[in-house]
């Protein structure tokens, strides 16, 4: 178990790390856009929607990294105040409810990529950008999330239950 869970935890820190550098792309383009716009008044038709496919990718694949790091927000005034085995025991429940919400997304969100992809979903924009690169991480980021989140509950149970934990 322990050995899975470092190769979950090394596959959310490489995607992670890998899908950060979309931030410099998605930002370029935004300052392309606004250059474009307010100083030569010359818009585009692509710059808005590109920036928010780089974006949501960013988005859907970071999940499984912000998740390993422990960076999502909760109530840390009163959760660091918790002994180990009782923060352990309150993200067993919180980890239970985030397989549930991932195993949905990864269920749901790949009908619908699948659906884009088959069909090779344009968007409604006069660029016509296909849609399903950006639809397909919906549920690879869903499966990246379900991984690590599976890694987690594996990792509070045996800290719930024997008090002894292990490193990711």
């Amino acid at each position: 178990m322990e050995k899975w869970s470092k190769f979950v935890g090394a596959l959310s820190e490489w995607s992670g790390r890998l899908f950060a550098y979309l931030f410099w792309p998605g930002t370029a383009v935004l300052i392309y856009e606004v250059i474009a716009r307010y100083f030569f008044n010359a818009p585009t038709i692509w710059a808005s929607g590109t920036s928010m496919r780089i974006f949501a990718a960013y988005y859907f694949i970071g999940g499984a990294y912000v998740t390993l790091h422990k960076s999502h927000i909760r109530m840390d005034v009163i959760y660091d105040h918790f002994p180990a085995r009782t923060k352990a025991i309150v993200d067993l429940f919180g980890t239970f409810l985030m397989i549930a919400y991932c195993g949905v997304l990864l269920w749901w969100g790949g009908l619908y990529a699948w659906n884009s992809l088959i069909n090779f979903e344009p968007d409604n924009t006069p660029f016509h950008a296909p849609l399903y690169p950006v639809k397909l991480m919906i549920p690879l980021g869903a499966l990246l999330l379900l991984l690590q989140e599976s890694a987690e509950f594996c990792r509070n149970l045996l800290m719930a239950i024997s008090g002894r934990g292990y490193e990711r």
